[in-house]
């Protein structure tokens, strides 16, 4: 707002659920920030890809470009570098402290959120609590390298500690860099 600029927003889960266009204006900002507070969606997955090339399709000038998501999805590197070549494309990561450890607890049930897939894991095992751990550190630093690879800057937001702290932090290095 207080640079004028426009604001736009694209929700979608395996499909585009909500488009608003780019707007200038503090009615508008609001209704985007409403809108990404309190929209339902109505489907599971993820379809990165759907989403950048829905992006390209309806903007016409370069943007800066926030995506977030745990980008725990399928392939999306090449439709995310096509899309940074065209926008300033920058990824926030939402990372959730039990994704990335499990807690000794006994024998518990997960359910994939996207899939609905329910399993059994007995997190008494060490050892199925170490290969957990050790896949998950896996696929954050292979998201991390891949970010890094087609110069797409990132933010990694987790939801055991205020966010605020890493928006600053990310904003003073982009200051820094320009």
């Amino acid at each position: 707002m207080k640079h004028n600029d426009r604001v736009g927003l694209i929700i979608f889960t395996d499909k585009i659920e909500k488009f608003i266009p780019p707007r200038k204006g503090q009615q508008h900002v609001l209704r985007v920030i409403r809108e990404a507070l309190y929209f339902k969606p109505k489907n599971k997955g993820t379809d990165i890809e759907g989403a950048l090339k829905y992006l390209d399709s309806v903007t016409t000038r370069r943007a800066v470009t926030f995506i977030i998501s745990d980008f725990f999805a399928k392939e999306f590197k090449k439709p995310l570098s096509v899309a940074n070549k065209r926008h300033d494309c920058i990824a926030i990561t939402i990372t959730d402290p039990r994704e990335m450890e499990l807690p000794k607890t006994g024998i518990i049930e997960l359910t994939d959120a996207e899939t609905g897939a329910s399993f059994l894991v007995d997190t008494s095992s060490a050892k199925v609590r170490k290969t957990y751990s050790e896949k998950s550190a896996r696929k954050i630093e292979d998201r991390l390298r891949m970010f890094g690879s087609i110069g797409v800057d990132h933010i990694d937001v987790r939801t055991d500690r205020p966010y605020i702290d890493e928006l600053i932090k990310f904003f003073a290095m982009r200051k820094r860099r320009i």
